[in-house]
């Protein structure tokens, strides 16, 4: 697997279990924690984009939205948004699986996405718009003057890159290319915070940066150098503005973190010239004489000049300011454009911003200070120009190329009147309808919103038409009747006058990491998934200890030589002295890397129970059940191993409480309980082993139901099952092959389930218990111990052969005289404080000529809590072994569990105290038939 992706998915897992476990309570009165999850929300959001998982980037893209307006109050909080949040991050957990099983990233159902971002996008009281128009994928700066008055000093000099003089449509092929933009980032106080560090991300561009501003406010400033209100300085609030060469592909590939948050000017020269800094008015004839400065002269000449005439003129002056543009931008020209900087110096003089003069060229004019005027023109993204004539006639004759795109402008700001939310956006679009008058004189005067609506609809022919504007249907009637015209960018939108509607769809960009197709079912996965990734977060004190003492040991390592060489003049009580004192000094630090190891590989056994919320509603909405899920004690730690092994048990048993235990809501009622059902997942340590408790408060276990289907398919005797207590009733749905639903559904009925779920848990050495009350509920207890890693054995011999028996297994160890066995119908036991005991001598196992005249060495075993007293020969003390399951034709062996290596390399087998229970019988008469 790729090392970015995995780290990825590493992280991944950890925000989703995290947003899980809080996204049901961003509704509450804890603004922080929705901070908290928008934060985990945005990281995944970065971390998907930087390995390319367009996917996940797509739906956390749209869930952050969400998350964003909730805390920035621009919505109301609704319940359905926590489904909806539900459903998107649940595809993200699917999509992370997916990656893991693959080693690669995988490809989302596109239907399934665009589901998700639906639903999303209509909580946020957003449409989705047609995938198939295209849309400008970033937002155009709303302040031209932000970027065209500061300073761009370091462009000076750079000759690399030739920027056009007029910037062509803003169409998809100019965002493919690359080209010269300005962005600007308004870094917010939180920004840093979050973890967006916009010099990082601006690095990863490399050369493609020709040069960064940044503007801080005098009191932020303070703050933070004074470090009294942020000592770890991450409370920046700045602007930045950097001005990148490069495809938007690649700038929104190092700056993915912000690229919803950026605002974009695509640069031509001739918006270059258009300073505003300095004061205006104010003519300098000796500036006349640059206007021939363009004829035949190259841009070196022309440099030269302008630096010359800069020294006649002052410098708080416009003139000084665009002439120092100039300089700034010369190396940016080509020598072809030359020519087209006549308008520029020809106007130079009079103190004003620059506008080309179209009445001399034939290139369209860029107004900076975007004034429409008789005298200028309004040009459509085709590059149309409409000149107005000289004259003071009140009304202009359209031809076909000025109907089209006044159709156009009219087109467009009727989608921008829907996104009105306040006075300044309202004056944007009536004076953007203002302007077209000269074009439509038989326009109303416009004020209100409802007035700009009406009128739109009638212009376009979107209601029934009104007397005054039936002469204007009648102009555009060719046109709407044979023009089919595409959506096109607004020329007022592009100087930043009328803001850009919002953009919902991303514009998707080629994976950076090859990816595979993979379509991810919504339904449930039998296939068993990996429950703890590869890799274990380890934290600095653990391994600074581990390092301390494998230090310890190599010093005990080299001390070895020196014992070796000096043993020829020690005596013998000397050398076993020696050698005691180094053992002694060994097994300290083995029991110190023992217990440094075994922590690390302890880990929550939240990494199970993380993995169950989703589960619960995705088997309730299939049931149709209402359920709450409740989580305790995950911080408690397991085993890296044992969290494994208990995934796929618990799974089992959460299945039969939600499909056997909850009820249906209308019958929760009728019994008048709680329509939403109440499911618990409790972990607590205990001793040496951790207890789950699994609680619903459903219908409990019909035991009556339950001793029928076990008399039924004959697993017990009526005379048995009166014999058992409340427990062990309740207990009997752990027989295999047993089922009490009466139909076979996607959970239940197939008579497997709890059986296996018994057999597991006993398999690596823990056990079950289940207490159940009729419509109160079920409680089912699980026992299993911390590790299996290191078992503490009692070490026994028999016949020579060395064994060991679990300690948790081992009651007690006594000597008995042969006088003290009993007999009942043959079957030897022994009385022990009261306690009557069956005797299991394993004769084939044992050497009885040894214990013939000696007390019998007996181990007492308590075998889910059944007595059980075993002969052996000698009792040789207890270990700490690393025991190793059986392989090959031993595995799965009946009376042996696994294998482990004694210091002098013996092998001692592991005894199974429940294989010992189950084949006592046969144990007792030859081993080879057992």
């Amino acid at each position: 697997m790729d090392p970015l992706l995995e780290q990825f998915l590493s992280e991944a897992r950890e925000n989703l279990a995290f947003i899980d476990q809080n996204i049901g309570e961003i509704g509450g009165d804890d603004p922080e924690l929705l901070n908290s999850v928008f934060r985990a929300a945005h990281t995944l959001k970065g971390g998907s984009g930087i390995v390319g998982f367009e996917s996940i980037k797509n739906i956390t893209h749209h869930a952050e939205d969400l998350l964003d307006m909730l805390r920035g109050g621009k919505i109301e909080f609704k319940e359905s948004m926590v489904e909806a949040l539900y459903d998107a991050f649940d595809e993200v957990v699917n999509l992370v699986e997916a990656a893991e099983e693959t080693s690669e990233i995988v490809d989302a159902n596109e239907e399934i996405i665009q589901r998700i971002v639906s639903s999303l996008s209509a909580q946020m009281g957003k449409e989705i718009k047609s995938a198939t128009n295209w849309e400008l994928p970033f937002k155009l700066v709303s302040n031209l003057e932000s970027i065209l008055n500061v300073p761009m000093k370091t462009l000076r000099g750079v000759n690399s890159i030739k920027v056009p003089f007029k910037n062509s449509e803003l169409n998809e092929e100019f965002c493919s290319n690359s080209n010269f933009y300005a962005v600007l980032f308004d870094v917010d106080d939180s920004c840093m915070v979050y973890g967006n560090d916009p010099i990082y991300t601006l690095s990863l561009l490399g050369d493609k940066v020709f040069g960064v501003f940044s503007c801080m406010s005098d009191e932020n400033a303070k703050s933070v150098l004074s470090g009294t209100e942020d000592e770890e300085g991450l409370l920046l609030k700045t602007s930045i503005i950097a001005f990148i060469y490069a495809s938007y592909e690649d700038i929104e590939d190092s700056l993915f973190n912000f690229i919803d948050e950026l605002e974009f000017l695509p640069l031509d020269i001739s918006t270059l010239l258009a300073t505003q800094e300095g004061d205006t008015g104010l003519q300098i004839d000796s500036l006349k004489e640059l206007s021939s400065v363009t004829e035949n002269s190259d841009l070196l000449t022309i440099a030269n000049e302008v630096k010359n005439s800069m020294e006649l003129v002052g410098v708080d002056t416009i003139q000084y300011a665009k002439l120092e543009r100039f300089l700034d931008i010369v190396g940016l020209m080509d020598e072809s454009d030359t020519p087209k900087l006549k308008t520029f110096f020809q106007t130079l003089y009079m103190g004003q911003a620059y506008s080309q003069d179209i009445s001399t060229e034939d290139e369209v004019s860029f107004d900076a200070t975007v004034e429409i005027e008789e005298e200028k023109e309004i040009e459509s993204e085709s590059e149309v120009t409409i000149t107005e004539p000289v004259d003071e006639s009140p009304s202009i004759i359209m031809n076909d190329e000025i109907r089209t795109t006044v159709q156009t402008i009219l087109e467009q700001q009727y989608k921008a009147v829907e996104h009105i939310e306040s006075q300044e956006d309202l004056l944007r679009v009536s004076t953007t309808l203002e302007r077209l008058r000269k074009f439509i004189p038989e326009m109303p005067h416009l004020e209100t919103q409802d007035e700009i609506v009406s009128f739109l609809q009638l212009s376009l022919g979107l209601t029934d038409e009104a007397p005054e504007v039936q002469e204007l249907k009648e102009v555009f009637k060719e046109e709407i009747d044979e023009v089919e015209i595409e959506p096109e960018i607004d020329p007022l939108e592009e100087t930043g006058v009328i803001e850009k509607e919002p953009i919902v769809e991303v514009v998707n960009t080629p994976e950076i990491v090859k990816s595979k197709s993979l379509k991810i079912e919504d339904e449930l996965v039998e296939k068993q998934k990996s429950v703890v990734g590869k890799t274990v977060k380890i934290d600095q004190e653990s391994i600074d200890s581990l390092m301390n003492v494998v230090g310890e040991l190599l010093v005990a390592k080299n001390s070895l030589p020196y014992l070796a060489d000096n043993v020829a003049a020690m005596t013998h009580e000397v050398i076993k002295r020696e050698i005691m004192d180094k053992y002694i000094f060994i097994n300290r630090l083995s029991e110190q890397l023992q217990d440094l190891i075994m922590g690390m590989r302890m880990l929550p056994i939240s990494y199970v129970f993380d993995r169950y919320p989703k589960l619960v509603r995705d088997i309730a909405k299939t049931l149709g059940k209402k359920v709450k899920l409740e989580m305790n004690g995950g911080e408690t730690k397991l085993d890296k191993n044992m969290i494994e092994m208990l995934a796929d048990p618990l799974i089992h048993i959460m299945r039969n409480s939600l499909d056997h235990g909850v009820e249906m809501p209308d019958v929760r009622e009728q019994k008048g309980k709680d329509p939403v059902g109440s499911v618990s997942l409790n972990a607590y340590a205990q001793s040496d082993r951790i207890i789950i408790e699994i609680i619903d408060d459903g219908a409990g276990i019909n035991v009556e139901k339950v001793a029928f289907k076990v008399l039924e398919k004959g697993l017990m005797t009526s005379e048995q099952i009166d014999a058992l207590s409340e427990k062990e009733m309740s207990e009997l749905v752990l027989l295999p092959g047993l089922s009490t639903s009466d139909s076979i559904t996607e959970f239940s009925g197939r008579g497997v389930g709890m059986d296996v779920v018994k057999k597991s848990i006993e398999g690596f050495g823990g056990s079950i218990g289940i207490t159940t009350k009729a419509n109160e509920g079920t409680v089912i207890t699980l026992a299993i111990p911390m590790s299996l890693a290191v078992t503490s054995l009692l070490h026994i011999e028999m016949n020579s052969i060395h064994y060991g028996i679990p300690m948790d297994s081992v009651s007690e160890t006594v000597k008995l005289e042969r006088s003290e066995i009993e007999y009942l119908h043959n079957e030897p036991f022994v009385y022990i404080r009261g306690d009557v005991i069956p005797l299991l001598f394993i004769k084939s196992m044992l050497n009885e000529d040894e214990m013939e005249d000696k007390p019998l060495s007996i181990v007492v075993l308590n075998i889910k809590n059944n007595l059980l007293a075993v002969v052996v020969n000698e009792f040789l003390g207890q270990l700490d072994v690393v025991q190793k399951p059986l392989v090959g034709i031993m595995e799965g062996h009946p009376l042996f569990s696994g294998t482990a290596l004694l210091g002098n390399g013996q092998i001692i087998m592991a005894i199974d105290p429940l294989g010992l229970l189950g084949i006592s019988q046969k144990l007792k008469e030859d081993i080879q038939v057992a």
